[in-house]
C-alpha cells in the first residue's frame, strides 16, 4: 500500500478514535448534569407542593414536562466539558504528541467534532422549537385540570393536609367517586392575628377562567373567627361559601410566550415573539460555538492536570450564558435594537474561538 494511503488510513482512525472519546464523554457527563438538574427541579416541586401550589399527584409528571427545558440547558455545556475533558486526557497522556508526530494537525480535529454537533444541534432546534412548547402547553393543562380534581391534587381522605407553611390546614373525610366532591370538609386558616375555622358538610374545586384562581366551594356550613390572645369570637353559617386557594408561583399564563409554537411567533412581527425565537435558537448555536471553543481551551502542557481546564471551561461557560440572558432582558425592555439581538454575542465568542484556534496552531506548528 503507498506510504500517502497508509497515513491516510491512520488518521481516520485516529478521528474516529477522537470522536469517541469525545462521545462517551458527552453521554457520562449528560447523565450526570441531568441527575444534579432533575434533584433541583424535584426540590423546587416538593417545595410546591408543600405549599399547596402544585398537585402532588402530577410530580412525576410535571419533571417530565420539565425535560425539554432541562435538556437545552445542559446539552451545551456537556458538549463543552467533554470537548475540554477528551481532549485535556490526550494532552496529559502525551497521546496528542504521538499524534501530531504522525501528521495529526489540529483542524482534523474540526471533521469528528462536526460529526458530534451536527446531530446534537438538530436534537436541540428540534426540542427548542416544538417539544419546548407542547410541553409548557402540557404543563398548563395537566394544572388547570388538577385544580378541578381532588385526586390528582393529591386529596387523601382521613389525612391533614398543612399547606402555606401551616397557614392553611385541610381536612377531607371522603371523596365521591367523581373525584371532584368533597364530603365533610374541615379546615384552619391563618392570616396574620386573626384564625378562621371552616367546616361543612361538602365542598369542590372550581377554577375562575378570568383570572385564574382556583377556589374551594364549600356548602352547608360554618365558620369559626377569632385570636388566640382575645375572647371576640364570630361565628357565621352559610349556605355557600368560596374559599380562594394558594396560588402556584410559576403558573404559565395561556398566552404566555414559551406556549406559542415557532411557526406562529416566527412571522407575529411582535417585540416578545421576535425576542422568543431567538432565544429558542441560541441553546444549537452556543453548542456549535462552545465545541470550536472547547478546543483550544482544552490545550495543556504534558502533566498539567484537567481539573484547571475544566473550571476555566465553566468560567467561560457561565460568562456566556449570562451575557445571552442579560442580551434577552435588555431586549425586553427595549434598551437595545432588535437587529443587534443576542447575534453580537454570538460571535465575539466564535470570532474569539476561530483566533484562538488559529494563534494555537501556529504556536504548536502544523504537524
Amino acid at each position: 500500500m503507498p506510504f500517502y494511503l497508509l497515513k491516510e488510513v491512520v488518521l481516520n482512525i485516529l478521528q474516529r478514535y477522537l470522536f469517541r472519546e469525545w462521545f462517551w464523554t458527552f453521554l457520562a457527563v449528560t447523565i450526570v448534569l441531568l441527575i444534579v438538574m432533575i434533584g433541583m427541579a424535584l426540590g423546587e416541586l416538593l417545595n410546591d407542593i408543600s405549599g399547596g401550589r402544585v398537585p402532588s399527584g402530577l410530580l412525576w409528571i410535571m419533571i417530565g414536562l420539565k425535560m425539554p427545558d432541562v435538556l437545552n440547558t445542559i446539552i451545551p455545556l456537556s458538549i463543552f466539558i467533554a470537548i475540554i475533558w477528551g481532549l485535556g486526557r490526550f494532552y496529559r497522556d502525551q497521546e496528542m504528541s504521538v499524534m501530531r508526530a504522525s501528521g495529526f494537525r489540529w483542524q482534523m480535529m474540526l471533521r469528528p467534532l462536526f460529526n458530534l454537533l451536527l446531530p446534537v444541534v438538530a436534537a436541540l432546534l428540534l426540542n427548542s422549537l416544538f417539544l419546548m412548547p407542547v410541553a409548557a402547553s402540557a404543563v398548563q393543562q395537566k394544572l388547570l385540570d388538577a385544580f378541578r380534581n381532588a385526586a390528582e391534587w393529591g386529596l387523601q381522605t382521613g389525612t391533614f393536609h398543612v399547606l402555606k407553611g401551616g397557614d392553611l390546614v385541610l381536612y377531607v373525610e371522603a371523596v365521591e367517586k367523581d373525584g371532584r366532591t368533597l364530603k365533610n370538609v374541615f379546615i384552619q386558616l391563618r392570616e396574620e392575628e386573626r384564625e378562621q375555622v371552616w367546616s361543612s358538610e361538602k365542598g369542590y374545586y372550581w377554577l375562575d377562567k378570568k383570572t385564574g384562581n382556583r377556589y374551594l366551594t364549600l356548602e352547608n356550613g360554618q365558620v369559626t373567627e377569632g385570636a388566640a390572645d382575645t375572647l371576640d369570637f364570630r361565628i357565621m353559617k352559610f349556605s355557600r361559601n368560596d374559599l380562594k386557594l394558594p396560588e402556584p408561583e410559576e403558573r404559565v399564563k395561556e398566552e404566555a410566550v414559551e406556549m406559542r409554537g415557532s411557526s406562529r411567533i416566527l412571522f407575529s412581527g411582535s417585540l416578545e415573539d421576535a425576542v422568543e425565537i431567538r432565544w429558542r435558537l441560541a441553546p444549537a448555536i452556543s453548542a456549535i460555538i462552545l465545541g470550536l471553543l472547547a478546543i483550544p481551551l482544552s490545550h495543556s502542557a504534558p502533566k498539567e492536570g484537567r481539573g484547571g481546564r475544566a473550571l476555566l471551561g465553566l468560567l467561560a461557560y457561565a460568562v456566556y450564558a449570562n451575557t445571552l440572558y442579560m442580551c434577552r432582558n435588555w431586549l425586553l425592555k427595549g434598551e437595545m435594537p432588535l437587529a443587534l439581538g443576542m447575534w453580537w454575542v454570538h460571535a465575539l465568542i466564535l470570532l474569539t474561538a476561530l483566533i484562538w484556534m488559529r494563534r494555537q496552531g501556529r504556536v504548536v506548528g502544523k504537524g
